[in-house]
């Protein structure tokens, strides 16, 4: 399973490009703000669109290596377009395009590292916290160098073109004995397609994943700008990489405790809203470096915990002909739909109340979270809808 770790590594040094560059990619052509904000909302309503189609796709075909394949490709290409080409048509298919694609493949790999390991959240774990590590690395390598040069597109297009490409050989060199278990799952699915393929929990917990991912937002949307505008610090990528690097020692804990039973999903979901009253609560009333460095900290339970809680989750309440569909499920509106509302929401909160105000009202959704994970405990505790 090397292939599959090297997989997962360089799938998320991709994000390490895409995630926070992309906006920069927009804005060195010169486009207002308001204009880099309407783009980037095509991008996030195609982030939770495409990922869908393409689930249900790979749901019905389990043409799971031939999808990354073309994902990898594509992402390289809408990356060649953003970098070269400043018109706002071609700027918005090449959004369009990375979404579609580039925001498939976290979600089929999810499914397909689920696939190989046959639900065990231990040793999906240990392959997730590898992606983390990727994109930690990858982070502290350009926080040490100042590398990619955020004011050329060129650059940045270079390594994320780079990286797509090392991606789509990771996948390329994929063992034999992976695609004859993938064939051996779409044959056995053929005979388990009766009945519905998600249960009465499945909804109620991607509820509480919402509000806590809603909580989350005002820290993925804003906490740069908060450091920046409010603690006066620069250090963006160091932050950054606190947080990343907090959470591959958590993942990997979480993912032993599910594997042992030791915790449900449901469990880890309240801990982790906890965590997020208490993080926001601290950027709201300590707004010092100190501060700000403990909560990110804190992201080992905020994302780290909860992350392997999620996917175990869907593995356990959706089928296995289906899993592919329930993991998009999971990020693209779980996690997509809060991350596009939240930011929109957030920012006016911000201009009219300020930052304070904007993680003391969050904060209220992760109560909100931590109350229903509570509430419905029994019914999220129910046995897997398939055995795993």
């Amino acid at each position: 399973m090397v292939t599959l770790y090297g997989s997962f590594f360089f799938g998320y040094c991709i994000v390490a490009i895409v995630g926070p560059y992309l906006q920069v990619m927009i804005r060195n052509f010169g486009y207002s703000y308001e204009v880099v904000g309407s783009l980037l909302s095509i991008y996030e309503i195609a982030s939770i669109v495409g990922p869908l189609l393409i689930a249900a796709y790979i749901d019905r075909t389990q043409r799971m290596r031939s999808t990354l394949i073309i994902s990898a490709l594509v992402t390289s290409f809408s990356i060649m377009l953003l970098a070269y080409i400043n018109h706002l048509a071609v700027i918005a298919f090449a959004l369009i395009t990375l979404a579609f694609f580039f925001r498939s493949i976290m979600p089929v790999l999810d499914s397909w590292a689920n696939n190989q390991y046959d639900g065990n959240s231990r040793s999906y774990s240990y392959v997730r916290a590898f992606g983390s590590f990727g994109f930690v690395l990858i982070s502290l390598f350009f926080a040490a160098t100042g590398l990619p040069d955020s004011t050329r597109n060129s650059s940045i297009a270079m390594w994320g073109m780079g990286l797509s490409l090392v991606f789509l050989a990771s996948i390329l060199i994929w063992p034999r004995q992976a695609e004859d278990k993938t064939q051996q799952e779409k044959e056995k699915n053929t005979n388990n397609t009766g009945g519905p393929w998600f249960d009465q929990a499945f909804v109620i917990g991607m509820i509480i994943i919402c509000l806590n991912r809603f909580a989350l937002s005002a820290v993925n949307s804003f906490f740069s700008l908060y450091l920046v505008e409010v603690i006066k610090s620069n250090s963006i990528s160091l932050m950054h990489a606190i947080a990343s690097g907090s959470e591959i020692i958590a993942i990997i804990i979480a993912g032993r405790l599910l594997h042992k039973k030791k915790v449900l999903p449901v469990h880890l979901f309240g801990a982790s809203s906890i965590a997020l009253v208490v993080r926001l609560c601290l950027y709201a009333f300590v707004p010092t470096l100190t501060g700000a460095v403990i909560g990110q900290l804190l992201h080992s339970l905020c994302y780290g915990a909860f992350q392997p809680a999620g996917v175990y989750f869907v593995v356990r309440r959706v089928k296995r002909h289906r899993r592919t569909m329930g993991m998009t499920i999971y990020t693209s509106v779980g996690n997509g739909i809060p991350a596009v509302i939240g930011s929109l929401v957030g920012g006016v909160l911000i201009q009219r109340f300020g930052y304070a105000n904007l993680f003391l009202s969050y904060a209220g959704f992760a109560i909100a979270s931590l109350i229903l994970s509570l509430f419905f405990l029994s019914t999220l505790s129910t046995p897997p809808l398939e055995e795993i």
